[in-house]
């Protein structure tokens, strides 16, 4: 039956009343599960097919010459199938069954949601895989059968400012992907690729447009100064099963051991999934880059480890088109590391972008350090307690700290016994009645500056917190929502800021001291020290200015009166001991008449 208006007719896969008015045209039919069946459909010009809710199953070709929009799940299901017609279609899910193979021929087609593919999918450059600021559409990697030929992914991005870390999950792409966004010929580079096993920086560029971006490989991609937001699109054949890649430690100054990884699939992965990965001497923390707002060419680093982010941001789901930093552990060095993965690692997450909000669930404390007139340079570090850790660094439950690029962002990270700088440390469950951990500050600039716990969460949160000063001899309660501030200069500090964990009730004066391990004092350019502890065999003096910078060892092997010259000039100085577990921190000033 022929509609002689033959405009605006409208089919809905879930409507059965309206099927059967089109009968004669296109062969449905609509089961009791709300799934509309078809063999050969043909859409003629100025006809809309609509399709909402249940699915719909084709068992022969498609022509769209007028409409053809499903918001549900269209399978194909016949032996032979194509996709054709003088208008793009547009889908939500596509699964092709399996013994099907199903060919799309004419352009433009889009999928908003997952493509399945247990039988064979021949794509032709002819179908867009869609990402908006709600969801980003994917290929399902559970899939038992083939997608072939060029697929257009894309990827969108709240704003399109600065530098982005991307992967490709193409086989074959080459740098000539991005030559729609940015300006290759650049005299400033606008690509890198990072050598870990570089002396000076490991950043190279990596511009020349038939440069391969390699599986499992990530960039460093400056779309520019414009903050609106940018969808950035690749085009190539999708990766799929196992894809490996081996990370080395060579422990040079610059790089010392981490490496620029990226997503290699076309859906997201999961950095947790128990199957489907493969980590020799590699730690499990995650590295994401976050571009700054105001500077272009700077921006700042998520962590996240074992269940914990050092901001909130970072979890353990990697989107699609993602770049990472990993670290290959420390070891006899180099340090050969293995990071394999395969579909089991692959997860259906429509919804997860770039950077994800992820409170944590754990005991634990996120302390910031900003500048009082700038809230966007906070930079957090976490400290958090598992049964399992133990106080030593483990690449497992630790996390490294990496220096933010953005120098407006202050650098805040905990100290652990052996001087690694941690974005997340892990300690273990509290016994005693004090914990104190030191931390450490790098500022690029003068300022006012203040530390405050931004989230707590677990047993740390029935605690006593206080933030001690050395240098002022002030210890600040940071609970409830306190804040502790003060003027710094530029500089580095790490023997001048403690966190200070304290179970409550215990009977304790507020004025924690630290053991006395050691005094000492100065006369005349001379430094004259009465050790009282050793543990072990030996202990370690360290002098340092203000500014956090270690100007002298000693090493100490017997107790006793000791007297020796340092060298340095009059000032004021922190003087650490330390032996076996145990440390204490002393202020002393140096006169040399």
């Amino acid at each position: 039956m022929k509609n002689k208006n033959h405009q605006n007719k409208y089919i809905k896969a879930n409507d059965y009343l309206k099927w059967f008015r089109f009968i004669i045209i296109l062969p449905l039919i609509l089961n009791a599960h709300n799934t509309a069946l078809c063999q050969d459909l043909l859409i003629s010009s100025g006809t809309r097919f609509f399709g909402s809710g249940g699915s719909v199953i084709f068992f022969g070709n498609v022509t769209n010459n007028g409409s053809l929009t499903c918001d549900n799940t269209v399978l194909f299901s016949g032996t032979t199938q194509f996709l054709s017609g003088d208008n793009s279609s547009q889908f939500n899910n596509i699964t092709v069954a399996s013994g099907s193979t199903t060919t799309i021929v004419n352009p433009g087609n889009t999928l908003g949601g997952i493509l399945l593919s247990h039988g064979t999918l021949n794509a032709g450059g002819n179908l867009i895989l869609l990402s908006t600021a709600v969801r980003t559409a994917l290929v399902d990697g559970s899939g038992s059968g083939h997608v072939l030929g060029d697929i257009t992914m894309q990827r969108y991005l709240p704003s399109g400012f600065g530098y982005k870390y991307f992967s490709s999950p193409f086989q074959g792409a080459t740098v000539n992907e991005f030559a729609g966004e940015i300006n290759l010929s650049d005299a400033f580079p606008t690509i890198y690729r990072y050598d870990e096993s570089r002396t000076s920086s490991g950043w190279i560029s990596y511009t020349d447009p038939d440069g391969l971006l390699y599986p499992l490989t990530g960039f460093a991609v400056n779309l520019g100064s414009d903050p609106a937001p940018a969808t950035i699109d690749m085009k190539g054949v999708v990766n799929n099963g196992e894809i490996s890649a081996v990370l080395h430690n060579h422990n040079n100054d610059f790089t010392k051991g981490f490496n620029l990884t990226g997503n290699p699939y076309p859906s997201p992965i999961d950095w947790n999934e128990s199957t489907g990965w493969t980590k020799n001497n590699i730690d499990d923390a995650l590295y994401f880059f976050n571009a700054s707002t105001v500077d272009e060419y700077g921006g700042n680093y998520s962590t996240y480890i074992n269940g914990v982010s050092n901001d909130g941001l970072a979890t353990n789901l990697i989107p699609s088109m993602q770049g990472f930093f990993v670290h290959v552990s420390d070891g006899p060095y180099p340090v050969t590391g293995i990071l394999s993965m395969n579909n089991n690692a692959r997860v259906t997450d429509l919804e997860h972008p770039f950077i994800k909000s992820d409170e944590d669930s754990k005991s634990f404390i996120r302390l910031i350090a900003a500048f009082s007139d700038d809230t966007l340079s906070a930079d957090p570090v976490v400290i958090y307690f598992d049964e399992k850790a133990t106080g030593n660094f483990d690449g497992q439950l630790d996390a490294l700290k990496l220096m933010n690029t953005d120098l407006g962002v202050t650098n805040l990270y905990a100290i652990g016994p052996d001087g690694r700088r941690l974005s997340i440390s892990a300690l273990p469950l509290i016994t005693d009645t004090i914990c104190k951990v030191p931390l450490g500050l790098k500022l690029n600039r003068d300022g006012e500056l203040f530390f405050k716990i931004r989230a707590i969460g677990g047993e740390v949160s029935k605690m006593d917190i206080y933030l001690f000063d050395m240098i002022e001899n002030v210890q600040k309660s940071l609970l409830p929502d306190n804040i502790y501030k003060l003027f710094l200069a530029s500089g580095t500090y790490e023997s001048r800021f403690f966190l200070i964990f304290r179970n409550i009730n215990t009977g304790i004066d507020d004025n924690i001291s630290h053991p006395r391990l050691f005094r000492i004092y100065c006369s005349q350019g001379i430094l004259k020290a009465e050790i009282s502890h050793l543990e072990g065999e030996s202990g370690t003096l360290l002098i340092y200015d203000l500014k956090g910078r270690k100007l002298f060892v000693k090493k100490f092997y017997s107790t006793g009166y000791h007297e020796f010259d340092p060298g340095l000039k009059d000032g004021i100085y922190i003087v650490n001991y330390f032996t076996g577990a145990t440390r204490s921190i002393e202020k002393i000033f140096i006169r040399n008449r």
